[in-house]
């Protein structure tokens, strides 16, 4: 159906296009992207910072186009690093079409982004998704008559169940809309001064209401001048811009939607239970735990698989007529430095699984209300959990994410709070020990690994705030309803997600993996650089009960990246000692039982998945493994636990530290994490027999 309002005509097509989606937070972008698309989805950061840019490609009539998922924004004058990356985005450059999502069942505030998107005079087209959601409610959106209101195509979609029909055809006639709002006289009056000076009319307000970024300096020079004009008449141009967009959105709400019956309680019925004031901190530890619970019973058989393919592939290695130290640095370096970490590629899979499905249902950001008490016991915002939960995947986001904190202090707090926590990257050494010296319960290990970061991190914040003089944190926080998300979704997430922390991780790994092969083999008087080093700090970790020096020599390229230490340890432990060859037949019959193998520990997993841990599928040690267990005591390993949980995590987010908050607090930081992580290590090493 056309647009009966859409004067202007569409937008044609070009060969290659990029469409920018936006929307509210918890508006389904990324559902309506992996929807379209049907194609893997490709996750990355955002040029010059260190935010997820989720994209998909799509052949449409013969045409490229990219569809990018922007962050969610409430709207384009920036207050937090999301915002700010959405302005920047379509102001310097601007896609070649833009696809406003609005969320069906919060129709009137995704309407005041809209009309404000509307206004940068881009080729646009609107779809109203969560259709389903405003149905629970008792609520019809008549898209026909949204369609007019807004005078451009609009299409309906639930995008987590693929019902997206429709909604390409309305893109491909995404159009240049009219000026949607008509605001309160003063401000139009200094709007008509602006526009031409600016791009469109939508910039001209931008700089109005005091955005600089992105912007002609002269209109950033004239709108500060009309911006006085107007405060000296006593007219707030922020406010006066607030009344215009609300009333609009308010009118186009009542044309477009009908309520049918009363809305359901499903979502209150279970708040009632997950957020309640006793009852909400046991569900949070329950859902972490059965993450963890999730991700080690169906990881563990594919850990050993992977862990066999790496003993083949040195097998062969060795068997190469190649010389023999080009066969030693391939069979004992590479194979047995970056393959060790390539292995637990199906732990950070299922982890950031487990994560996504808390994300995408609705659960998350109720953990994180829950979690509201602690975050006031630290006295910090609410939301200042939000960046946590992501230290919890990488800590690099997550203190670039602390610039969405209002006040400065809180900012401070959260960014030095945030190395404690137990990214991505140190999971790999948890599950190696957790695995090798406490096999029956290595989910609660990792679990209280994880508990224990986030405390000290909390801790950290308090006292941080006592010593500063810090006030109580405010904030706020929307909870979106329940929803199922679709497992193509969570499952393409999860392996674009996980193939950017192994693209990003294979760098540092490989540098440090051959520079610490390299080191080991150099020969220094009798010894290697690498193990002089190493050598002469054992004696400070003695009282840890950790006094091999391959485990103390592991954690200096940990500095680097935490990911780093499994392959230094690998090639430690397991480098010296050569690898045999191996014939083809014979290789590819051991390859052969370990994939069945791994599909019958597969399905024990599942069926011991809510079992006691007894039940779990048992776990061959890895060669690795069995060097560590036989060189480390059960309290020596909770030690170096500790220690690798909370020392310096890596040199990216040193980086990220001096970026948010200065160089010198960068500096503070690293001496206190020392600190900190020497003495509780030393804690942990007593707390054993």
């Amino acid at each position: 159906m056309a647009c009966p309002r859409c004067h202007a005509q569409a937008t044609a097509l070009k060969a290659k296009e990029r469409w920018a989606l936006v929307g509210n937070p918890n508006t389904g972008k990324s559902s309506l992207v992996n929807a379209l698309a049907e194609a893997d989805l490709q996750v990355g950061n955002w040029p010059g910072t260190t935010l997820e840019r989720l994209s998909a490609a799509l052949d449409l009539a013969g045409a490229e186009v990219e569809l990018v998922d922007l962050p969610g924004t409430y709207s384009l004058l920036p207050t937090s690093p999301e915002e700010a990356l959405v302005a920047r985005e379509l102001l310097a450059s601007p896609p070649d079409r833009l696809l406003l999502v609005l969320g069906a069942g919060n129709l009137e505030r995704s309407l005041v982004l809209a009309l404000e998107a509307m206004e940068l005079a881009l080729p646009t087209a609107a779809v109203v998704n969560l259709l389903d959601e405003a149905e629970a409610k008792g609520l019809e959106v008549d898209l026909a008559a949204l369609e007019e209101a807004l005078g451009l195509p609009v299409a309906g979609a639930v995008a987590a169940r693929g019902r997206v029909a429709g909604v390409l055809e309305k893109a491909l006639e995404a159009r240049v809309p009219a000026p949607p709002v008509r605001y309160p006289g003063p401000l139009e009056e200094a709007l008509g001064r602006l526009e031409g000076l600016a791009p469109s009319r939508g910039a001209a307000l931008l700089a109005l209401l005091g955005e600089t970024a992105s912007l002609p300096q002269a209109l950033v020079r004239a709108a500060e001048e009309a911006r006085a004009r107007l405060l000296a008449e006593g007219h707030d141009p922020y406010l006066l811009a607030l009344e215009g967009r609300y009333a609009r959105a308010q009118e186009i709400y009542r044309e477009a939607v009908r309520r049918k019956s009363a809305p359901s309680s499903l979502t209150e019925r279970l708040d009632r239970l997950v957020l309640h004031p006793l009852l909400g901190l046991p569900f949070f530890l329950l859902a972490l735990f059965l993450a963890f619970r999730f991700t080690f019973a169906l990881s563990t058989p594919w850990v050993d698989l992977v862990g066999l393919v790496q003993e083949v592939l040195a097998g062969w290695l060795a068997a190469l007529p190649l010389p023999a130290l080009l066969r030693a640095f391939l069979a004992e370096g590479l194979v047995a430095g970056v393959g060790t970490v390539l292995s637990f590629t199906p732990v950070l899979f299922l982890l950031y699984l487990a994560l996504a499905f808390l994300e995408t249902s609705g659960f998350l950001a109720r953990m994180a209300f829950v979690a509201d008490r602690l975050m006031r016991w630290a006295g910090l915002p609410g939301k200042a959990f939000i960046p946590l939960v992501l230290g919890f995947g990488c800590n690099v986001p997550a203190v670039y994410a602390t610039q969405a904190l209002a006040h400065p202090l809180d900012r401070l707090r959260v960014a030095l709070a945030i190395p404690f926590l137990a990214c991505g990257a140190r999971l790999p050494v948890f599950t190696l020990f957790a695995f090798a010296f406490f096999p029956q319960n290595a989910p609660l290990a990792v679990l209280g690994l994880y508990l224990l970061g986030l405390g000290v991190g909390l801790a950290t914040a308090l006292l941080l705030g006592r010593v500063l003089g810090a006030g109580p944190g405010e904030g706020a926080m929307e909870l979106p309803p329940y929803r199922f998300p679709p497992w193509r979704l969570l499952l393409r997430l999860s392996l674009a997600r996980t193939a950017s922390f192994v693209r990003g991780a294979g760098g540092p790994i490989l540098v440090a993996v051959l520079l610490v092969w390299i080191l080991m083999n150099l020969p220094l008087g009798g010894t290697t650089p690498y193990a002089f080093l190493a050598q002469a700090l054992t004696p400070l970790f003695a009282p840890l009960g950790v006094g091999d020096w391959r485990l103390v020599g592991a954690l200096i390229p940990g500095f680097v990246a935490k990911e780093v230490v499994v392959g230094a340890l690998g090639v430690s432990f397991l480098g010296p000692e050569g690898v045999g060859p191996l014939g083809l037949a014979e290789g590819l019959r051991t390859l052969a039982q370990g994939l069945g193998t791994a599909l019958l520990g597969t399905l024990q997993g599942l069926a011991a998945l809510f079992g006691p841990p007894s039940l779990l599928p048992p776990h061959e040690p890895t060669p690795l493994q069995a060097a560590l267990t036989g060189a480390l005591a059960p309290k020596g390993a909770l030690a170096y636990l500790v220690f690798v949980l909370l020392y310096t995590p890596c040199a990216a987010t040193l980086a990220a530290l001096r970026a948010v908050v200065g160089r010198r607090w960068a500096g503070l930081a690293v001496a206190y994490q020392l600190l900190v992580a020497y003495l509780l290590a030393f804690a942990a090493s007593r707390s054993l027999p």
